[in-house]
Order: structure tokens, then C-alpha cells, then sequence
């Protein structure tokens, strides 16, 4: 009974996720939108299915769809599964800690600054002479652009 209801809950989200992200947009041509067009959920959704997953259970499907800019700083697929027996509260508490408003690029997290989380959580930024490491977890794939902000792959989950 609780798988089938999982099963129906992924569902429903991947029809919401459809619906509030892709108005304008069928599935099919979402490929073709170019990623500078694409908002931060259109982008996860096409390269981050199981941290899109997670982003709907937490309800902050609706905050990446949007016009403000936002930077993701996103764990990598593998570390997820994880998360994915928290309850909705809690999950969005841990999503909200990886998300600062603005877009921020690598070059803009500077040596020894700290930035504050949409959880009200400061990170520490620390540059190393080939990486950047925020509260101890290393950027390996950053500024990844769309149209309303930016992506940063981490190395792990941010503790926080």
C-alpha cells in the first residue's frame, strides 16, 4: 500500500511540475528551449530527476519557477536517495538551506564571506586555488546558467 502510494504521489507531482513549470511549453519541447530561457525547475527536471523529485515534495517546485533569481547549489544524484524518507517539512528545511536568493556565480562566492540560505542559514565560503568549497563541500560543476539563476553541482550534501 505505501509503495503504490508513493507511486501515486510521484505522479501527481511530475503532473503539477508539468503544469506550473511548462505552461507555455509542451514536454517534447522543452529540449529545445535554450537553457538561458529555461527557468532553475525546467533545468533540474531536465538534468536532476531525482533532485526535482525531491524539490516537488518540498513545495518549492513553485519559488524556481519564478522570475527572481535564485542560485541552487545542488548535491549530487547519487547522495539524494537519503533524503527521500524525510517528511515534506523537514525536506524543505534541507532544500532551503542549498538555495541562496540571487544568482550568484563561483567568482562571486569570495574567500572567507559567508552567504545566507533561503533557510536563514549561513554558509562559509572558502577559495582554494583551484576550487571553492561552501561549509566544507566542494563545487565541481559551477555556473550553470538558465533565466532565472544559476546551478552549482556539489561534491556532497552541505551540512548545515
Amino acid at each position: 500500500m505505501k509503495l503504490l502510494c508513493h507511486k501515486l504521489y510521484i505522479s501527481s507531482a511530475v503532473i503539477v511540475l508539468l503544469l506550473v513549470c511548462l505552461q507555455p511549453l509542451q514536454a517534447q519541447e522543452m529540449a529545445l528551449v535554450p537553457k538561458e530561457r529555461m527557468t532553475l525547475m525546467q533545468y533540474v527536471m531536465q538534468e536532476r530527476p531525482v533532485l526535482a523529485d525531491l524539490i516537488t515534495k518540498a513545495g518549492l517546485t513553485p519559488l524556481l519557477c519564478d522570475e527572481t533569481a535564485y542560485t541552487l547549489l545542488a548535491p549530487p544524484e547519487a547522495d539524494l536517495g537519503e533524503l527521500q524518507q524525510m517528511e515534506p517539512a523537514r525536506l524543505r528545511a534541507v532544500l532551503s538551506g542549498h538555495i541562496l536568493k540571487g544568482a550568484y556565480l563561483e567568482k562571486d562566492l569570495k574567500d572567507g564571506s559567508s552567504v545566507e540560505t533561503l533557510a536563514h542559514t549561513k554558509l562559509n565560503v572558502f577559495r582554494k586555488k583551484d576550487h571553492t568549497l561552501v561549509n566544507g563541500t566542494r563545487i565541481e560543476r559551477a555556473n550553470n546558467q538558465v533565466g532565472n539563476g544559476i546551478l552549482h553541482g556539489l561534491s556532497g550534501i552541505l551540512t548545515l
